[in-house]
């Protein structure tokens, strides 16, 4: 392949270059006071990487997607501001209409740093963790989460749902030398690279992660070598020089464009400042080295260069100055001055809205013909057949769901029929669910395939701190759908049986879906797929091939947040979820032949719960026996004893009892399983404890 052509730039871009880098620099320097001052928490100083960043924001076009870190304010600021209006007096033309006005850009920015009311996230969210979609004008900026290397998964999703979209667009993100280190790096790296995704990812390498220098982070020469082992382009680059990075970035978006794939582009930079406010870079690099540092500074260097070439006066230079002061002075005096957010914006809403559904068909009635009947998991693969069909934006990822159609045979012949929607990822569980929260964040519907639900751990920060909390953060939806095949019963051993439910509970953002029959499986897979929220989807396995109903014609999609009581009943409510369901349906049928009336509530969702059903059931009967297959200690039931005995004590006439998996590993021999499981005998047995208060 031959390399794109790089354009030359022009005496006016140049300067342009200069004049945002300057920006940035006395932005960093106004923040830094401020930092210092303790007007504002937390500051990552930006000194040093001017040079790289400011080219990567001038080299985007309108519906790329930029993906920043702690330290790329140039790029942000060269990314949202119109050149024409702000710098009114280096020639740039007609301003763009679309744009807003530099000052209430940088006004905001200001305010997001001070956690004011009008900053971008309206004080939830701190320094660069912010985003802003605004398609109106072309800009799409997600920012970054604070575990480094997870962002680039992110970056690689959004890259995915360009070229899913049909278009050329690019994403592009950041990483330092030390976060290449993390798993993540690897795992969204390698995807873009075997999908050829339109990814440019920039390792800003200043040689000293927080504190470690680079001889004990990697073993590599240039991190730039690692390109090959991907199998894509990759170069080194002194990120000091501001053309020679903004052609490196032309030649990556234009490999990008033309559906090359991924660019790895490790910039050279000076570690000027430390890496936070607790950080004194003199502590860290030697002084000899970091005068170095100085004297190569970018942005200065820059300025030089330009007057060497007849671009840059000393009028110039001074026009250029007196602006950035106006600009800075303006957004921070006023910034400073802002309203603070009101107390209600901390209790601002967790979850997006979710779309009204259709009256969920009714039961057909009961027939003789067992063909009829469907199974858990047909049921399950029906509901993505149908919302695959309804729905363009539905995609699939997970492992080996394509041309060996899942571990269960879930997604069997779906690829078939949708080869791009089916994405078959690597062993990589955070890189897929990274993948997916970027995907879904630029209007796709992910649907993640977990082998096992076991698996999810590889993948939890992706979902506990990236997809819950992202419509909190930046009230965007972000519509994934997780599922995790769970539970045991099967003989699968420690490492292929676990109910991991109760991980997610209790994470604010995520609704949690465990469904006990082939109706609900259906149903409330239909419903989770449309939600505009993260979705844990909780599928026991034991169910799989047991479990049939028939099911009705139609558009069935059962409401999430929505309990069910299977059995009716007035002495005693068995409260159950999934394959607890049934062990609590088995135990009422042997105390109806001992006279007891037990009624048997399906919780179907945990998030939301359906206290309502729950607090009717035990208003009548009085007594509450909580079951679920996971493990006791902070299992779900300990949640639903809680909100029992704060809002239905006074009609208990007997303690709130659980029947669970005893705190202990699930072992692989048949025998010892089942002598752990919950089953309708341990039920029995406490159920007669309590009838007997």
């Amino acid at each position: 392949m031959t390399h794109p052509a790089v354009p030359v730039p022009t005496p006016r871009d140049r300067v342009l270059r200069y004049a945002l880098m300057k920006l940035a620099r006395d932005l960093d320097a106004r923040f830094e006071a401020l930092l210092l001052t303790g007007r504002i928490s937390k500051w990552y100083s930006e000194i040093g990487h001017e040079g790289v960043t400011v080219p990567a924001g001038l080299t985007l076009e309108a519906g790329d997607v930029l993906c920043t870190l702690h330290r790329d304010l140039g790029a942000i600021l060269a990314c949202y501001l119109d050149p024409a209006r702000t710098f009114p007096d280096l020639g740039f033309g007609d301003p763009d209409g679309r744009r807003p006005d530099p000052q209430a850009v940088l006004y905001r920015l200001a305010c997001q740093l001070l956690g004011k009311a009008d900053g971008f996230s309206q004080g939830v969210e701190r320094s660069f963790h912010y985003g802003w979609l605004a398609p109106e004008y072309g800009i799409f900026h997600l920012g970054m989460i604070s575990h480094l290397g997870a962002m680039i998964p992110v970056a690689a999703g959004c890259a995915l749902a360009r070229r899913l979209a049909g278009t050329d667009r690019v994403a592009i993100t950041f990483i330092g030398e030390g976060g290449t280190s993390t798993g993540d790096f690897h795992e969204g790296l390698n995807m873009a690279a075997v999908w050829k995704l339109p990814l440019v990812l920039v390792i800003e390498n200043n040689r000293y992660a927080f504190s470690t220098p680079a001889y004990l982070q990697y073993a590599a020469e240039r991190l730039a070598d690692r390109g090959p082992g991907y199998g894509i382009e990759a170069v080194n680059v002194d990120g000091n020089d501001p053309d020679a990075m903004a052609a490196a970035y032309a030649r990556a978006f234009a490999r990008a464009r033309e559906g090359w794939g991924p660019t790895l582009i490790e910039a050279m930079i000076g570690r000027m400042r430390g890496h936070s406010e607790g950080d004194d870079s003199l502590k860290v690099v030697p002084t000899e080295e970091h005068r170095r540092y100085v004297a190569e500074d970018p942005v200065p260097g820059y300025a030089r260069q330009l007057e060497a070439a007849g671009l840059l006066d000393a009028e110039r230079r001074a026009g250029i100055d007196a602006r950035i002061a106006e600009l800075v002075a303006g957004a921070l005096d006023a910034a400073l001055a802002a309203a603070e957010p009101r107390r209600e914006t901390a209790w601002r809403p967790v979850f997006a809205p979710a779309p009204e559904l259709p009256p969920p068909p009714p039961a057909p009635p009961p027939s003789d013909d067992a063909s009829r009947r469907v199974t858990y998991v047909d049921a399950i693969h029906q509901a993505l057949v149908e919302e695959m069909e309804n729905d363009p934006a539905v995609i699939l990822l997970g492992q080996d769901i394509g041309r060996f159609e899942g571990a269960f045979r879930v997604t069997r012949g779906l690829w078939q029929r949708w080869p791009e929607r089916v994405l078959d990822t690597p062993i990589a569980e955070s890189g897929a669910l990274g993948v997916a929260a970027g995907a879904a964040l630029l209007g796709w519907r992910p649907v993640v395939e977990m082998q096992f639900a076991d698996f999810v751990s590889c993948g939890f920060n992706q979902i506990v701190n990236m997809l819950a909390k992202l419509f909190y953060r930046w009230q965007l939806p972000c519509p994934v759908v997780v599922r995790l095949p769970s539970g045991g019963g099967v003989g699968s051993g420690p490492f292929h049986s676990q109910n991991p439910e109760g991980w997610f509970t209790h994470v604010a953002g995520l609704k949690v879906v465990c469904p006990a029959t082939a109706r609900d499986a259906k149903g409330l897979l239909k419903a989770a797929i449309r939600d505009p929220n993260p979705v844990i989807f909780c599928e026991h396995k034991f169910l799989y091939r047991r479990v049939r109903d028939e099911l009705p014609a139609g558009d069935l999609a059962e409401p999430l947040g929505v309990a069910q009581v299977r059995r009716a009943g007035r002495d005693l409510t068995l409260v159950g979820y999934g394959v607890s369901t049934w062990t609590c349906l088995n135990a009422a049928d042997e105390l109806a032949r001992e006279g007891v009336e037990a009624e048997v509530v399906d919780l179907r969702t945990l998030v939301p719960l359906d206290e309502a059903t729950l607090l009717a059931s035990v208003r009548k009967t009085g007594r509450a026996l909580v079951v679920h297959e996971a493990q006791l200690t902070g299992g779900f039931g300990a949640e639903v004893a809680a909100r029992l005995a704060d809002a239905a004590f006074p009609f208990l006439d007997a303690p709130v009892r659980r029947v669970a998996f005893p705190d202990r590993p699930v072992p692989f021999a048949r025998a010892l399983e089942q002598a752990l499981i919950p089953d309708a005998q341990r039920v029995l047995a406490a159920a007669r404890e309590l009838l007997a208060w």
